[in-house]
């Protein structure tokens, strides 16, 4: 078929995009207007997630005025009007009408009138009563032109996916609240693995350090602590609608239930994330502070001046040919061997190396090895853990701040320890012995029956999660979660 089913729909997606900012008379400023006029709604978009009020008419001709000051192009004041009245209003501002446009339907074979607006009145934030101005907000339209490719979230950033779920929440919109949760869960694992990335590489090299700053760009400690504040809140947020989901029909309350229930993973992960970063800013800290050695040993070898300058140009060549010799294998496409990979990553070990004293580089060697893990330290701690499942079915996090400085120390000493907590938070396990799965919860549980057989009580029980309605919170120097506890039920398998 030439035209298939749905291109009415199809071009209906199309059609705001492609008359933004068009029909302008701008002068010179034409072939920016469309730009403008995206940025705008760009600028807006991101005020209304922050739930900012400014978003009047007034302070869109503001905005327009800074964007046209950024891109260092000259306006007039009529000029800056004209750019938010056409954005607004469709042709004559004066009559207020939406934008309207033919498009083709292929099943009345003939065109047919679509009408749209990139902005709509936002009646909770525009106080009339008051004598406030009126306050806009994005129509759908224009939240699909945002939200059109994942590139303008990513650029957005995590915490403003976080704003816009929680407005889907409150406005009841169950189904792309659960896609932008599952967006939320995929980015948190992307930023965890990064950082267990980050985490090998400057143990490789410390340099990376200060080389590489992509991961969390140059934010201070104390401002990346902020941040996943701030991000717990709007966690919390969201949750706090929970309970006005309780009077939906059954059929909206199941899919209120699993929306929430994802959003329980995706906070449990965020949580797992925090850890991650508090234990990297932790370890950037050591490694400045106990081995700044590590930074110094740059090579300061160069052709220009020690091939260049201190060779060929004071003691000169016995021959022309001598200088092809020289030059050609930096220019030449063939090479006669190719140096082993691992004989480039040894190069890039920066180790402080002492002639005199081998066995202290290969004690230093030894500190950047990654350590086995101690189960026998791991079942120690975690044997009281069972022990409160067993007993009384539960045991919370928060518990732990009871314990002193050296009870800390091993609990901070693995980091396994605090993994297979946030493992147990953020997926359900049925404990199980003699398994194959690889699941390191289970490998725990075998283990601890092998220590004390009465943990087999345990056997097929269910090991669920839930966070506690509480200001306290779980905080040992550079490691934060949230006061979660694990607990059993009475099904078994």
């Amino acid at each position: 078929m030439i035209i298939e089913k749905g291109f009415h729909n199809r071009m209906k997606k199309i059609m705001p995009i492609r008359m933004l900012g068009a029909g302008m008379d701008l002068g010179d400023l034409n072939e920016y207007s469309h730009e403008i006029s995206f940025l705008l709604i760009q600028n807006i978009f991101k005020r209304e997630l922050r739930e900012n009020p400014n978003r009047t008419r007034g302070d869109m001709i503001a905005i327009v005025d800074s964007i046209l000051k950024h891109m260092k192009l000259e306006s007039t004041q009529d000029m800056v009007e004209r750019i938010v009245d056409g954005t607004l209003w469709y042709r004559d501002p004066t009559k207020q009408e939406s934008f309207k446009v033919g498009i083709y339907n292929e099943d009345l074979l003939s065109k047919e009138g679509y009408s749209f607006r990139y902005f709509t009145i936002d009646r909770e934030h525009s106080h009339w009563e008051q004598g406030g101005a009126t306050v806009y907000m994005l129509t759908e339209e224009s939240q699909e032109m945002i939200f059109i490719t994942r590139e303008i979230l990513e650029e957005f950033g995590f915490d403003l996916e976080q704003f816009y779920t929680l407005q889907l929440i409150k406005s009841g919109n169950l189904s792309k609240a659960q896609n932008s949760i599952d967006s939320l869960i995929a980015r948190v694992r992307t930023l965890i693995n990064r950082e267990r990335d980050y985490r090998h590489h400057i143990i490789r090299n410390p340099q990376n350090i200060y080389f590489d700053r992509s991961i969390r760009g140059r934010k201070s400690d104390v401002e990346i602590k902020e941040q996943f504040e701030e991000e717990q809140e709007l966690f919390q947020k969201m949750f706090s609608w929970k309970s006005r989901y309780t009077s939906l029909p059954k059929d909206k309350k199941v899919e209120a239930e699993e929306m929430f229930a994802k959003l329980e993973r995706a906070r449990a992960l965020h949580d797992n994330l925090a850890k991650h970063v508090m234990e990297n800013l932790a370890l950037e800290m050591e490694i400045r502070v106990n081995y700044p050695e590590s930074f110094w040993n740059i090579s300061r070898f160069s052709f220009k001046k020690d091939i260049w300058q201190n060779q060929i140009v004071k003691n000169g060549l016995n021959s022309i040919g001598d200088l092809e010799i020289i030059l050609g294998p930096l220019f030449s496409p063939k090479m006669e061997f190719i140096y082993p990979l691992p004989w480039a990553w040894a190069e890039q070990k920066v180790l402080k190396r002492r002639k005199s004293n081998v066995l202290e580089e290969q004690l230093l060697e030894e500190k950047w090895s990654f350590k086995e893990t101690d189960w026998d330290l791991i079942l120690e701690l975690w044997e009281e853990v069972f022990r409160s499942l067993l007993y009384t079915g539960s045991f919370n996090i928060l518990s732990l701040n009871n314990k002193d400085q050296v009870q800390r120390e091993k609990w901070l000493i693995q980091r396994a320890n605090i993994d297979l907590f946030m493992m147990f938070v953020i997926s359900p396990v049925s404990l199980r012995r003699n398994s194959n799965i690889g699941d390191e919860r289970l490998k725990l549980y075998e283990l601890l029956c092998r220590r004390d057989p009465a943990f087999m009580e345990l056997e097929g029980m269910w090991i669920y999660s839930k966070l506690e309605d509480t200001k306290e919170y779980f905080m040992w120097k550079e490691l934060y979660i949230s006061p979660y506890t694990i607990y059993t039920r009475g099904e078994k398998i």
